[in-house]
């Protein structure tokens, strides 16, 4: 049963990275028709209507009273809400070829984390297997720099991003003593809907209303919503959290480099 769950968990950890991969050749036509902020607000607002209405088939259940909701509510902040405002405003401010580095040091982190907070101690193959990873996203930054000048603030930014995708990946493991998949997905993209549409009424001010009118008139913009919204969120959120729940943070984390990988052969 052991072997079974954890190949079942593996799988789910590729597969939801295999699919965050493909989600920026979206994320890249939805950027035609909108600002950031807007197509993550209404992301993240979809997705979370999405998951609401999936409680209405009677299939998933939503059971938060009662329950511890202090981690779970810092796990949701810190993905997607904190990491997407960060890698959103650190990645403007970076070359492609940092970026890439410094986004690839996730798995490296969650190792150290899970070292300190959860005693995951990872194997000697883990590790080599990690630095690999990391040489090799380096190596395809490094090819795709678009000579950008770096940042000071852009560089702290993705790092704060990395800093997220780790406490995520941690608590998520650690939350799944108390919280399904569903509903450490579901809590995720209350926050999301809430934090992003606070944050694009903020920044975009007056704008805000013309901006989504104007994006929803626009047909490939729904098309990289329905993908970004559903597949890359609902889908892939889902699996991650439920791969979180089966095997350990660091092994879980270890997929996301693929990310890199998918995103070339996408974009090819």
């Amino acid at each position: 049963m052991k072997n079974k769950n954890d190949a079942a968990g593996t799988a789910a950890a590729l597969a939801s990275n295999i699919i965050f991969g493909c989600s920026f050749i979206f994320s890249k036509k939805a950027l035609s028709a909108a600002h950031p902020l807007m197509i993550l607000s209404v992301r993240f607002t979809v997705a979370f209507i999405v998951m609401s209405l999936l409680i209405l088939t009677g299939k998933f259940r939503l059971s938060l009273k009662g329950k511890p909701k202090k981690r779970l509510l810092i796990m949701a902040l810190a993905q997607p809400l904190l990491y997407f405002i960060f890698e959103l405003y650190g990645l403007s401010l970076v070359s492609s070829a940092l970026s890439g580095v410094i986004i690839a040091l996730v798995p490296v982190a969650v190792m150290l984390l899970s070292v300190l907070f959860s005693g995951e101690k990872p194997t000697l193959l883990q590790g080599v297997c990690t630095a690999v990873s990391l040489v090799s996203v380096s190596l395809m930054s490094i090819i795709s720099n678009d000579g950008k000048e770096n940042r000071t603030t852009g560089i702290l930014l993705l790092a704060a991003a990395v800093l997220c995708a780790a406490v995520f990946n941690i608590l998520s493991r650690n939350e799944s003593e108390h919280f399904s998949p569903f509903e450490r997905t579901w809590f995720m993209f209350l926050i999301g809907a809430v934090g992003f549409n606070a944050a694009a009424i903020a920044v975009l001010r007056g704008k805000y209303i013309s901006e989504l009118i104007a994006a929803a008139g626009s047909y490939s913009f729904w098309v990289a919503i329905l993908y970004l919204a559903v597949l890359s969120s609902v889908a892939a959120f889902m699996l991650y959290n439920y791969s979180t729940t089966v095997i350990s943070a660091t092994r879980a984390s270890s997929f996301s480099n693929i990310i890199t990988v998918v995103t070339v052969i996408a974009g090819v």
